[in-house]
Parts: structure tokens; C-alpha cells; sequence
């Protein structure tokens, strides 16, 4: 080194100046890699839960997902984790693991089990002492809960299972679907303004609903937000509006939901031709009319 200042000719604070460069010229260099590496478990962290958030129930029915983060210390926090659409009610043991819990959150689970406990909504799995807010945030997309577990029970509100920290709610009011106007229908979760208005919209063109499954039926309602809203709807006693088919016009029947324009042309060539409908069976005597149809349609025609 010395015969290469030397050779240059640098006197001693040249020297000096040149090798402080040198440093600082290196640890420049090293700094980027030394970052990535130190940060290398935080990207992983956020990349599998922004592809856990971003995939769908299509994306992941029937597959598992496996990975092993890590937490800040470089400590595996999972030896093994499977995701899968799952009910919590009297899920096994052996599931519970898959999902990465460990045997003391799972004990504390079978235990609240053990004494009649229920999850009746996704919340309600967080409410366990035992299950963190991530480990709840992990598991949230999965959860798919029965209609029948939603069925809420009346009690004193003040009654908490303090052991557990959970707490069980009154029962809603119910909401009869062909008397309920848009504010009614909000109440409801994951029902806005858009989808009231389209379900009161839809109660009106088919002349009312007979059935709570034709919730199910107005755009934008995704089945999993129906099976969480129908145990808390009701069909009230009220008249459907019927068609009168054998004087209904083909833009009247072609009006109604069921009836497509083909079809109320069908009906109404066939009644010119062989005279007016006595019944169902005299309706089911045009060929194109399957049984789908008259099953969607009898409650709202008359003859």
C-alpha cells in the first residue's frame, strides 16, 4: 500500500483522506445488502398475508396453503400451517393444529366447548382468551359458519363468561322481507344502500316474495352473506300479486323475473291458438316450459 501512494506521489493527509474514502466507499456498498438481510422475515410476513387477503374461496377450495414465518426474534412460530375453509363448531383437534394452533389455545377451545359454548358468527372466534387478534386475522377469511349454528339466544346481557371473555348476544329482531322498506334491510350485515334498494326493487317487480331464498336471488347478494342474514328474515303474512294469464298481455308477462320475453310469447301464441289455461297442467302442455320454470312461477300466476 505504501509503494502505491508512493507511486502516485500522495504526501500523508492525502493518504489519510484516501483510505477514509475507501471505508466509506465500502460500507456504502455493504449497507443495501446488510438491510435486505435483516429484513428479509418482515417481507415474507407481509407478503403471505397481503396472498392470504388477496386470494378468494375459488382460489383456495380444495387446496392447502403452507408456509413457516417467523416472528421477530427468527423463532419459528409454525412448524406447519394448512388453510382451509373450516367450521370452528366441533372442529378436531387435529384440524386446529393444521391451522397452527398450539395445544394450549386448542384446550382452552374444547374446554369452552365442553361447557355448551357455541360460535354462532365469525367474531365470536375471536372472543377465545387463547386466540390472538392475528391469530384470529390469519384464520378470518376461512371461517364459514353453518345456518344453523346462527341462531342467536335471549339472555340477560350482563351475562359473561368471564373465564373465556366472551359474550353471548340477544337475539335481533327478525325482519319480514315483504314489509321491510330500505332502512329495515340495512340493518342487516353486509347489506348497504345499494342492496336494500335492490331487494325491495326485486320484492316489487316479482309482485312479493313467498320464499327467503329469493334473497339470495338479488344481484350483488353473495351467498355468503345470505347464509349469514337468513336465519334473521321472515315471510309475513301477505297477498303476492298474481298474473292473470289467460289476460295478461306478453309485455306484462314478460315484466315478471320468471318469465322470459320468449316465454310470455310462447303463452300467449299458445292461448291464441288453443284457447284459454283451465290450469297448471293446461300451462304445461307448451313444450320450451320445464319444470325450473313452473316451479318459479306458479306461486305468482292465476288462471
Amino acid at each position: 500500500m505504501k509503494r502505491f501512494f508512493a507511486y502516485f506521489g500522495f504526501t500523508k493527509a492525502e493518504r489519510r483522506g484516501f483510505s477514509i474514502l475507501m471505508l466509506l466507499t465500502f460500507a456504502l456498498g455493504i449497507i443495501p445488502f446488510l438491510y435486505r438481510y435483516f429484513n428479509e422475515e418482515r417481507v415474507l410476513e407481509h407478503s403471505v398475508t397481503y396472498f392470504l387477503a388477496a386470494d378468494t374461496e375459488k382460489d383456495f377450495q380444495g387446496k392447502d396453503v403452507r408456509f413457516t414465518p417467523r416472528d421477530k426474534e427468527g423463532k419459528k412460530r409454525y412448524e406447519h400451517i394448512s388453510y382451509f375453509y373450516f367450521d370452528p363448531n366441533g372442529l378436531s383437534e387435529a384440524d386446529w393444529q393444521r391451522l397452527g394452533f398450539s395445544a394450549k389455545q386448542i384446550a382452552v377451545i374444547k374446554n369452552y366447548e365442553a361447557k355448551g359454548g357455541r360460535f354462532y358468527k365469525k367474531e365470536d372466534v375471536a372472543k377465545i382468551y387463547s386466540i390472538s387478534k392475528e391469530d384470529y386475522e390469519r384464520i378470518e377469511p376461512y371461517i364459514l359458519i353453518k345456518e344453523g349454528q346462527r341462531k342467536s339466544v335471549k339472555i340477560n346481557e350482563d351475562k359473561v363468561d368471564r373465564k373465556y371473555g366472551y359474550r353471548e348476544e340477544i337475539a335481533p329482531q327478525l325482519i319480514d322481507i315483504n314489509e321491510a322498506d330500505t332502512s329495515d334491510f340495512k340493518k342487516l350485515r353486509g347489506i348497504g344502500s345499494v342492496l336494500s334498494a335492490r331487494m325491495v326493487k326485486y320484492r316489487d317487480v316479482l309482485g312479493g316474495f313467498h320464499a327467503i331464498s329469493q334473497i339470495g336471488e338479488v344481484y350483488g347478494v353473495a351467498p355468503e352473506v345470505y347464509e349469514q342474514i337468513a336465519p334473521l328474515l321472515v315471510v309475513g303474512e301477505s297477498h303476492i300479486k298474481r298474473l292473470k294469464v289467460n289476460t295478461a298481455t306478453k309485455e306484462q308477462l314478460g315484466r315478471h323475473p320468471y318469465i322470459s320475453k320468449k316465454q310470455a310469447m310462447l303463452i300467449v301464441n299458445y292461448r291464441s291458438q288453443h284457447g284459454a289455461f283451465a290450469n297448471l297442467e293446461d300451462l304445461r302442455k307448451i313444450p320450451v316450459l320445464d319444470d325450473d320454470f313452473f316451479r318459479k312461477i306458479e306461486p305468482y300466476i292465476e288462471f
